[in-house]
């Protein structure tokens, strides 16, 4: 969990940065890295997953820094997704076996399409900031 949803993404931006980066490679540009409610909040039942979300957002903001933004021209942002239908309709599994019925109750929750998610992550990449 926390390889791909962690390590993964900070490698990823370790990758690009120099490519876009107006003091080597690039013309700037932005990275959006798609993470979760769950890294907003504590998530009892997911709690590698909230912990992996908690470091892509903190990571995030502070790539998204001015003190980098000024110099490389390259805006970072996260795009903190809710549940998705796709996720929900899942063998879903607590971290520990007591949070497997709040886990079974993300069933019923509210949640949105992959295509809807999809669509207002483009929405938050052309009015979106650095930050």
């Amino acid at each position: 969990t926390v390889n791909i949803n962690l390590t993964g993404m900070m490698n990823t931006c370790a990758t690009v940065l120099p490519y876009m980066d107006k003091q080597q490679f690039g013309k700037g540009g932005m990275i959006v890295n798609v993470t979760s409610v769950v890294g907003l909040d504590p998530s009892p039942v997911f709690c590698a997953y909230s912990a992996a979300k908690f470091g892509a957002i903190g990571f995030t903001r502070s790539l998204a820094d001015p003190l980098y933004y000024s110099q490389n021209g390259v805006a970072v942002m996260a795009v903190c997704c809710g549940p998705t239908k796709l996720f929900v309709d899942r063998e879903l599994t607590a971290f520990l076996s007591y949070g497997q019925s709040f886990a079974d109750r993300l069933r019923t929750a509210p949640c949105q399409s992959t295509t809807i998610c999809a669509q207002n992550i483009v929405k938050a990449i052309e009015c979106g900031q650095n930050g």
